[in-house]
């Protein structure tokens, strides 16, 4: 098994290099190439599962708090404007994960409105 590391490792060089096997030895080879690509692409769809389970599960007020890096307060005012609405079941409030890291990541607009009106 050593021998495919090597051998592979060696073809991620831009150097040339030619080697001389056996029937046998490149069907173990092509195995190994075939058994690696398919525990990648398995950790892949694993990882992408995590995410999109991350992103359904919802958080508690304390848990978004910490994890926008505001207050309580802060989640009232923007509950109220409607910039983040919570889910609330009985006496439980929520907060999507996709929600939060729209706020996070990607809103760039003002969650409170322009007081000076009048």
């Amino acid at each position: 098994m050593e021998d495919y590391k090597f051998i592979s490792f060696m073809g991620d060089q831009s150097a040339s290099f030619s080697v001389q096997t056996s029937k046998e030895n490149l069907i173990a080879f092509a195995d190994y190439l075939i058994d690696r690509s398919r525990e990648r692409q398995q950790r892949r769809q694993e990882q992408e599962e995590r995410q999109v389970q991350d992103s359904r599960t919802p958080l508690s007020r304390k848990e978004t708090c910490e994890y926008l890096g505001v207050c309580e307060a802060t989640l009232w005012k923007w509950a109220k404007s409607k910039y983040l609405v919570p889910i609330k079941t009985g006496s439980k409030v929520r907060y999507r994960k996709s929600e939060l890291d729209r706020i996070k990541f990607g809103s760039t607009s003002d969650p409170y409105p322009d007081k000076s009106d009048g």
